[in-house]
């Protein structure tokens, strides 16, 4: 259902960021774009985890986990994350100078409530693009966190721009990409990395990694797509970077690979 949902909400939202714009009475489709793209994400994680065991010597079952554990990790990345946000907002620390308005919803403490959901969705999306590379333990959890670091800026590197440009929230430092401060790519970098802790690691089922890579190449495009239009040519060309990489990792895992969050 949620799959359904999010595809509907996303092809409509593009038609109108790409080719029009968003009338002022739709203004609210942005922030439930996050809650349906974090719903939608978790959905694919917590169907996707499976548990592979020996029944004998010669047949492999796997069976799904309870959602539990994740639900309650999602809970803490919205609450971490918009700790974070309100750090980033009241001392410019971490992300740099920087203020929202009221497009994405309703302000709390001067951050957008659905500012949870759209960490909840880029942890969760990077997670699903993370490979194990034949580690476990602690220095799987460390792996992952680089590699879900690096595709959140990735990601950050398209989005922040076109937000900036689009007026979804104001930078006061200016300079940087676009008007970006490379301060806030790191501050994406380290807050990133740090949340994906939260998510247990579990085995991915194939399925839930094809369709985690379409839903970054997805979004990656979209506003990639919509920098275009603003002027941002070098969004396009990120994006269409960072897609590539996200299919070479999906071949990866297609490889052979054990597949782990």
């Amino acid at each position: 259902m949620i799959r359904t949902v999010f595809w509907l909400w996303y092809s409509i939202g593009a038609l109108l960021l790409i080719f029009f714009s968003v009338p002022p009475g739709l203004q609210f489709s942005n922030g439930l774009f996050l809650v349906f793209y974090a719903v939608y994400a978790g959905e694919l994680i917590i169907k996707g985890q499976v548990q592979t065991y020996m029944a004998d010597q010669s047949v492999i079952f796997s069976r799904q986990l309870k959602p539990l554990p994740l639900l309650l990790s999602a809970a803490l990345i919205w609450t971490c994350g918009m700790g974070v946000e309100w750090l980033g907002v009241h001392t410019g620390q971490l992300f740099g100078s920087y203020s929202y308005s009221d497009i994405l919803g309703p302000l709390l403490y001067g951050v957008p409530v659905t500012l949870g959901f759209a960490w909840i969705a880029v942890v969760g999306n990077a997670v699903l693009l993370s490979r194990d590379f034949g580690q476990s333990g602690w220095r799987l959890l460390l792996l992952r966190a680089a590699q879900v670091g690096f595709w959140t800026v990735l990601l950050d590197l398209v989005l922040d721009p076109v937000a900036h440009a689009r007026g979804f929230w104001t930078w006061g430092d200016g300079g940087g990409f676009y008007g970006v401060p490379w301060s806030n790519f790191a501050g994406w970098l380290i807050a990133g990395s740090l949340l994906s802790f939260f998510v247990p690691a579990v085995r991915l089922s194939p399925k839930a990694v094809r369709l985690g890579t379409r839903l970054y190449q997805a979004v990656l495009m979209m506003f990639g797509l919509v920098g275009l239009r603003e002027g941002l040519p070098l969004c396009i060309i990120i994006a269409g970077i960072g897609a590539v990489l996200a299919e070479g990792s999906l071949r990866y895992a297609r490889s052979g690979q054990i597949v782990k969050l």
